[in-house]
């Protein structure tokens, strides 16, 4: 599998640690459901910022469970409810620590609600993994 940022000319650079577009070839595509901040227990905090350290808690999670790690998630769509402005520092600090390099292209939609009144953060991810021929090609091959 191989991953392309793609760094189009003449178009702004992204204000933030997202990409532009990625292009994939090989590999499987993984796609994840909008993960939100809920402890396992069905609890959620009231605090914006620890739902959204839960949330990318839980999409690390559900990622691992599918096989695949941040490293491989290639899009994200973030959903707020509150003014965005008045948790980008924290959304942008936490995303920070599980996005470190080959940002995903990304997506961030302020909504007036969501399914709960206590939701307010949602994420949803789409990974793109090695198959496992590709790694284990991949693994053997000559370095050269």
């Amino acid at each position: 599998m191989h991953k392309q940022i793609v760094e189009p000319a003449g178009v702004y650079p992204p204000t933030a640690d997202f990409s532009q577009a990625i292009r994939v070839s090989g590999g499987d595509l993984v796609f994840v459901s909008g993960i939100i901040g809920m402890r396992p227990d069905g609890t959620m905090p009231a605090d914006v910022r620890e739902q959204v350290e839960l949330a990318f808690a839980n999409l690390a999670r559900v990622l691992d469970a599918a096989g695949a790690s941040p490293a491989d998630v290639v899009k994200v769509n973030v959903f707020v409810r509150d003014d965005f402005r008045l948790v980008r520092d924290d959304v942008r600090e936490i995303r920070a620590r599980h996005f470190t390099h080959d940002f995903p292209v990304s997506t961030l939609v302020q909504v007036a609600g969501f399914a709960s009144p206590e939701y307010r953060f949602e994420i949803e991810a789409i990974a793109a993994v090695p198959t496992r021929a590709d790694a284990a090609a991949s693994a053997v091959a000559p370095s050269g």
